[in-house]
């Protein structure tokens, strides 16, 4: 079998956590339009089965790279059309990364440029090995990000890490800085991110799922509005838990957001 004729996504499960590799060594795990759809179609089917079957989902890629981004040398790039069923793909895992109802690990060794890069962002943690090398090379191939990165990057680590990772050619951060900045929550040795990962999403899928969700929700839903209004959305959650502790309805305070 040829490396092309492998599966470009792997799935294992071990017990309530599940691992998405992308597989694709021999081209640093850019993503074809086939690994994407596969991608898709996974998260949206996990999304689907809800935090009581997956506590946790750790992504990463096979070999030495997490992810060079898009493959640009795939027929589907050259093709307006057909990068359209690409980007729908894409958008559909991006929507699943945000939907899940569990938190995601991503662990990083070797490269995440472009999409890699936005796959990490768009997890909740991401473990990285101490020479991984981070980047956004779009502009170079006639290109925007379009998976979330800027957004992430503005949020996780400031304006001028966005635009320095966006503008200038060929620019890389390290694991360092970007751990430094906010961006990577932890920095382990070369070859033991996806070990690192693993036992990080073990010790998150071991907690009650219900609240575990709702952490999930709680950090993605409120990053982006004012004091006031995060604030409303922590106060729905504070009181779905403490219902949930008292094992009966809890009494809604006036004025308070709950989430849906």
């Amino acid at each position: 079998m040829t490396p092309d004729e492998e599966s470009p996504l792997l799935t294992e499960r071990r017990g309530r956590v599940v691992t998405l590799t992308l597989n694709r060594p021999h081209r640093r795990n850019a993503m074809s339009t086939a690994m994407l759809g596969q991608l898709a179609e996974q998260l949206t089917d996990l999304v689907r089965q809800g935090e009581e079957v997956t506590g946790a989902l750790v992504l990463t890629g096979a070999g030495s790279t997490f992810s060079s981004g898009a493959d640009t040398r795939e027929p589907d790039w050259q093709d307006l059309s057909r990068r359209a069923v690409r980007r729908a793909h894409f958008r559909t895992v991006f929507s699943a990364l945000h939907d899940a109802p569990f938190p995601l690990v991503a662990a990083v060794e070797g490269y995440a440029l472009g999409g890699g890069l936005e796959l990490a962002l768009g997890c909740d943690l991401v473990v990285a090995a101490e020479g991984a090398l981070f980047g956004l090379p779009e502009l170079a191939v006639s290109a925007v990000p379009g998976g979330g990165a800027v957004h992430s990057l503005l949020r996780r680590a400031g304006r001028g890490v966005a635009a320095r990772m966006l503008l200038i050619p060929g620019e890389r951060l390290g694991a360092d800085e970007l751990a430094r900045l906010g961006a990577v929550e932890r920095v382990v040795p070369d070859g033991a991110a996806r070990e690192e990962a693993g036992a990080l999403a073990a010790s998150v899928a071991a907690q009650d799922p219900s609240l575990a969700r709702a952490g999930v929700r709680l950090l993605r839903d409120s990053g982006h509005l004012d004091r006031a209004s995060a604030l409303g959305v922590e106060n729905g959650y504070w009181w779905q838990a403490a219902s949930a502790a008292a094992r009966g309805p809890a009494p809604r305070p006036e004025h308070s957001s709950h989430p849906r």
